[in-house]
C-alpha cells in the first residue's frame, strides 16, 4: 500500500541532497509538499505563530501547516492509507491527534539526535500511537523506547544517496593532498580550525555557513565557500583526497554518503551515527574531539597514495549499498507491513 508523503522543502538543500530525494524513488506514492517558509502577510504570520504554540513539533513553519491542511483535504476527498511525514520532527502539527490509525496509520521519520528530540518534540505522549517510527541511526532508538514506543514500531532505515549523480571523477587532477569539509549542522568548527592550523602543508577546502567564515580568517592553507552550485560541489567531492567530517553529534550524514559515492575516503569520529554509515576499509574513525588523532589520521593517509586508491574503490562500493533505490524498497516494505 503506497503512503501519502508529506513534507516541507528547504530551499537551502542542494537539489540532489536531503531526505526528500527518497520521494523520487517512490513514484507510486502521492505527495503533498510546501516550501519551508512562514507566510508573508501579518495576519497569516500571526495565525502560524498561534498554531505553532500547540504543534507536535516546536519547529513547524507556515509550510508545515500548509502540508497538514492539504493532507486533511485529501482525506476528505477519499484518500485512505498511511500518511508519512518525511521530517516529522519539524513538520508535524496536530495530525497526531486527528488521524484514525485504522484508516490512516501515521509514519514519522525523525532526523534529530536524541539530545535534541526532547526539545523538538512537544507532544511526546503521541509517539506510542505512531504506526511506525523511522530512525536514521541506532543512537535514536533508546530515546523513543524511553517514551513508550514499542520496539517493533521503531525501524532504522539509513539515509540514502543518489549514486547516479554522485559518481567518481573520470580523471582526478589534484596533485597536492587536499581535505574537504562540507556542511554546518552539528559541525565542530573550532576543532576543524585546530586541525587545519596543525597541517599548514595540507590544502583545506570548507563549504559551510557564512557566519563560520571568520573562524578561519588569516589561514593561508584554507579556502572557505559559503555555498556552491551542485555541479561545483560534486567536483569538490570528486577531486578531494578525503572528506573530513568533525561533529558535535549526528544521526544521518548526507555528506559522508555523497563523498563515498564519489569514491572519496572519509576521516571522521567514532561518534553519533557516523559508524553506521561507513566501514573500516573506506573510513578512518578517530576518538571524539581528539584533534591530535585527526591530524595523525590525515598525515597517515597522505603518506600512502596506494591506500588512498584502495579506499576509493571500497568507498564507492559501500555507497552502492546506500543507493536510494534500495532505501526506497525498504520503505515500501514497511508500508506493506502496515496494510
Amino acid at each position: 500500500m503506497p503512503a501519502l508523503l508529506a513534507y516541507t522543502h528547504d530551499a537551502l538543500l542542494a537539489s540532489r541532497s536531503g531526505y526528500h530525494v527518497v520521494a523520487s524513488y517512490l513514484p507510486q506514492c502521492p505527495q503533498t509538499v510546501a516550501p519551508r517558509l512562514d507566510p508573508v502577510s501579518p495576519i497569516a504570520r500571526l495565525r502560524t505563530r498561534v498554531r505553532r504554540r500547540f504543534a507536535f513539533s516546536r519547529w513547524c513553519m507556515g509550510g508545515s501547516f500548509e502540508v497538514e491542511d492539504d493532507v486533511r483535504k485529501r482525506i476528505q476527498a477519499g484518500y485512505a492509507g498511511p500518511v508519512h511525514f518525511l521530517w516529522c520532527d519539524r513538520d508535524l502539527g496536530s495530525l497526531d491527534r486527528e488521524l484514525d490509525p485504522a484508516s490512516h496509520p501515521l509514519i514519522g521519520t525523525f532526523h534529530q539526535c536524541a539530545s535534541v528530540l526532547s526539545h523538538a518534540v512537544r507532544r511526546v505522549a503521541s509517539l506510542p500511537k505512531f504506526a511506525a517510527i523511522i530512525i536514521m541511526s541506532e543512537t535514536q532508538r533508546a530515546w523513543f523506547a524511553s517514551q513508550g514506543v514499542k520496539a517493533d514500531r521503531i525501524h532504522r532505515l539509513l539515509h540514502g544517496v543518489d549514486v547516479d549523480y554522485f559518481v567518481p571523477a573520470v580523471e582526478r587532477t589534484g596533485e597536492r593532498f587536499s581535505v574537504l569539509a562540507v556542511g554546518g549542522t552539528q559541525r565542530n568548527f573550532s576543532l576543524l580550525r585546530e586541525v587545519a592550523a596543525s597541517l599548514p602543508e595540507v590544502k583545506f577546502e570548507i563549504v559551510g555557513p557564512s557566519d563560520k567564515r571568520a573562524i578561519f580568517e588569516g589561514m593561508t592553507n584554507l579556502e572557505f565557500h559559503q555555498r556552491l552550485p551542485d555541479e561545483q560541489l560534486l567536483s569538490r567531492y570528486q577531486q578531494a583526497s578525503c572528506l573530513l567530517h568533525l561533529i558535535t553529534d549526528s544521526t544521518a550524514n548526507n555528506v559522508i554518503n555523497e563523498a563515498l559515492a564519489c569514491g572519496t575516503p572519509v576521516i571522521s569520529e567514532r561518534h553519533g551515527g557516523v559508524p553506521e554509515y561507513v566501514t573500516p576499509d573506506c573510513a578512518i574513525l578517530c576518538p571524539h574531539q581528539s584533534g591530535a588523532a585527526v591530524v595523525d589520521a590525515i598525515k597517515a593517509l597522505a603518506a600512502f597514495p596506494q591506500r588512498q586508491d584502495e579506499m576509493r574503490l571500497v568507498a564507492r562500493a559501500h555507497a552502492l549499498t546506500l543507493d536510494w533505490r534500495l532505501i526506497a524498497a525498504q520503505t515500501e516494505q514497511l508500508y506493506q507491513s502496515l496494510s
